[in-house]
């Protein structure tokens, strides 16, 4: 019998449609090949920084905005376990602070993850639009910086799917 070639992976989740379907793919994934998986949500602290170093936030603005985000991010971890509970699915869940990519990198590093999984970006409006800049800033330096394979889903009718496994 082969050994499984993923033994943990990384979802980062964000909230996004793409980012739900990302974990529904990730928790089929870890159901049919006995996978770990935790759930990583990033607080673009470094975004927010940013934004308050160049006077578009107040720094009562930016404590509470952060607070907002921090709070967004627990909510969606709650959903992705809840997901995966519904599947029968254990996993572990993470809030961090930070720049995106880099967090996404470094608690991958640290949970020892074989796997890397992001949602894809969704063109919102007609099916026939081109797609120009399919990925985000974060999502290509994950790509460019990550030690392991990194999985784009790209799986608009995986909640039919999600369903019925």
């Amino acid at each position: 019998m082969a050994k499984n070639f993923f033994k943990k992976m990384i979802v980062a989740v964000n909230g996004h449609r793409s980012s739900v379907h990302s974990a529904m793919y990730a928790i089929m994934m870890a159901r049919s090949y006995n996978i770990s998986i935790k759930f990583v949500y990033v607080v673009d602290t470094a975004t927010v920084k940013f934004l308050s170093m160049n006077k578009f936030l107040v720094a009562d603005e930016r404590y509470d905005y952060e607070e907002r985000l921090k709070e967004d991010g627990e909510r969606y971890l709650a959903y992705a376990q809840m997901l995966a509970g519904s599947k029968g699915i254990s996993c572990e869940t993470e809030l961090r602070s930070g720049g995106v990519f880099t967090e996404i990198l470094r608690a991958a590093d640290e949970y020892e993850a074989d796997l890397i999984i992001l949602g894809g970006n969704e063109a919102e409006g007609e099916k026939h639009q081109i797609k120009r800049n399919v990925l985000s800033t974060d999502q290509n330096e994950v790509l460019a910086h990550s030690k392991v394979p990194v999985m784009i889903i790209q799986k608009p009718d995986i909640e039919k799917i999600f369903k019925i496994f």
